[in-house]
């Protein structure tokens, strides 16, 4: 008896090891960024060049969000008299939200 209950502890503690390590992991920003960026069907590049296409100016910073099930490109462009508007861009479809 006393044998199962010493086998049974390693293991359990083993096991909420790897449970207390599985959400670090899962919950990386940058990871889950980087699969974003890999299966946005519109590159971080079209995204600038769409929203050059809608608001005058040059594209300075481009980052991919995720609100709820959306994922889109915020883009942040400059124009001529160092005015800064923010675009959104649709990272599944091109559009400009």
């Amino acid at each position: 008896m006393s044998r199962s209950t010493c086998i049974g502890r390693p293991c359990w503690g083993l096991v909420l090891l790897l449970a207390a390590m599985l959400p670090a992991g899962c919950t990386n920003p940058d990871r889950e960024k980087g699969y974003l960026l890999r299966h946005a069907p519109v590159s971080l590049s079209q995204a600038a060049k769409i929203a050059e296409g809608q608001v005058p100016g040059r594209a300075v910073r481009v980052e991919l969000t995720q609100t709820g099930n959306r994922v889109f490109y915020e883009v942040e462009i400059v124009d001529v008299f160092n005015k800064s508007r923010h675009v959104r861009v649709d990272a599944e479809t091109g559009k400009v939200m």
